[in-house]
C-alpha cells in the first residue's frame, strides 16, 4: 500500500505545557488542539492564561468591594467625628497596603490560582483531551492523516505517555516522510520495545541522521535482539554508523561501533579515522587499534586513507 503524501502545518510551541490548554465557556470543555473555535458549538476558545487572569481579576474585585464595605461601615458606625477620621485613615492605609501586597505577590498568586483551577477541573481536562483524541481517531478512519497527526502531536506535547507516542508513530508510518518535514524522534521514544517505533526511527535515519540522538541509539542497543529479529542486522549497522556523527557519541558507544566496524562503508570509516586522527589526546581504547588494523588491511592502497596508514 502506497504511503500518503501530506504537508504538516507549523508546530505551535509554548514555554509551558499548560499554555496549550483552552476552554469553551459554552460547552465547558477543555482542548489542547490548535482550533480557534469549538467543534461542537463553534464558540471561540478561551486560553487557560486568559481564563485564570479573568478569575484572578474577579477575585480581586470581590475582595476590593468587601474592603470598601468594611471601611464604609466603620465610617458610618463612627460615634464621633474624630473616630470617623481614624476609620477613614485606617481604611485608606488598609486599601493602599492591600494594593501594594497584591502587586508584589501577583505572579505567585496567579500561579496559585492556576494550580487550583487545574486541580479542580482535572476530570474536565481529561474528558476534553479524550474528546480531542476521538477527533484524531475519526480523522484516521477517514484517511485524513495530516490533521490526525497534527491533533495527536498537540495532545502528545501535553501528555507524555506511550499510548499517545505509539499512535503518533503509527500514523507517521502511513505517511511518506520528507526531509523538509518538521519531524520528531527522541520525543516519541517509548518506555518499552515497540516495532512501529523502530520502523519509524529507521525511516527517519535515512532522511535526517541528526534526529538520531544519544537516547535513540541507547534504545536500539537496549533492544538490539528484538530489533535484529524484526528488522535484521543491517538496522543495527545503520544505527552504529550514525553514532559516528559526533565525537561524544563515538566515545559513549565505542563498543557498539567497534562491533560493526567491519561492515561500515568507506565514507563512514573515513569519518571515524578523521575524528580519531584529529583528537590524538583522547583515549579511544580498543576502537582506535581495531580501526587502524582495518584500514591497513582493506584500504592501504587508497589515497584517502594514506595519512592514517603507518
Amino acid at each position: 500500500m502506497a504511503k500518503q503524501a501530506v504537508r504538516f502545518s507549523k508546530k505551535k510551541r509554548t514555554q509551558y505545557r499548560f499554555q496549550k490548554l483552552k476552554m469553551c465557556k459554552k460547552c465547558n470543555r477543555y482542548s489542547v488542539l490548535n482550533d480557534e473555535n469549538c467543534p461542537k458549538c463553534a464558540s471561540e476558545f478561551v486560553g487557560i492564561e486568559s481564563l485564570v487572569k479573568s478569575i484572578f481579576k474577579n477575585r480581586l474585585l470581590t475582595e476590593s468591594i468587601w474592603i470598601l464595605i468594611i471601611v464604609c461601615m466603620g465610617i458610618v458606625a463612627a460615634p464621633t467625628v474624630e473616630t470617623l477620621y481614624y476609620s477613614l485613615i485606617a481604611g485608606v492605609i488598609f486599601v493602599i497596603s492591600y494594593v501594594l501586597l497584591t502587586s508584589i505577590f501577583m505572579k505567585s498568586e496567579y500561579f496559585i490560582q492556576l494550580k487550583k483551577l487545574l486541580r479542580v477541573d482535572f476530570k474536565k481536562i481529561q474528558a476534553g483531551i479524550q474528546f480531542d483524541s476521538d477527533l484524531a481517531k475519526e480523522d484516521v478512519k477517514q484517511d485524513q492523516l495530516a490533521p490526525a497527526y497534527e491533533k495527536l502531536r498537540e495532545i502528545g506535547d501535553f501528555m507524555d505517555n506511550d499510548q499517545v507516542k505509539i499512535r503518533r508513530v503509527m500514523v507517521l508510518n502511513e505517511i511518506a516522510l520528507r526531509s523538509d518535514m518538521e519531524l520528531e524522534l527522541e520525543e516519541l521514544i517509548p518506555s518499552s520495545y515497540d516495532k512501529d517505533f523502530v520502523k519509524y526511527a529507521l525511516e527517519v535515519l535515512k532522511i535526517n541522521r541528526t534526529l538520531i540522538t544519544k537516547k535513540c541509539i541507547a534504545y536500539f542497543i537496549h533492544y538490539r535482539d528484538a530489533v535484529v529479529i524484526d528488522f535484521g542486522m543491517d538496522s543495527l549497522i545503520s544505527v552504529a554508523g550514525t553514532a559516528l556523527r559526533m565525537k561524544l557519541y563515538i566515545l559513549e558507544f565505542s563498543g557498539f561501533i567497534e562491533e560493526f566496524l567491519d561492515y561500515f562503508p568507506k565514507e563512514r570509516l573515513l569519518r571515524l579515522c578523521n575524528i580519531v586522527h584529529a583528537n590524538p589526546d583522547v583515549e579511544w581504547g580498543s576502537l582506535e587499534e581495531k580501526t587502524k588494523r582495518l584500514v591497513a588491511m582493506k584500504y592501504h592502497y587508497d589515497p584517502d586513507f594514506k595519512r592514517f596508514v603507518s
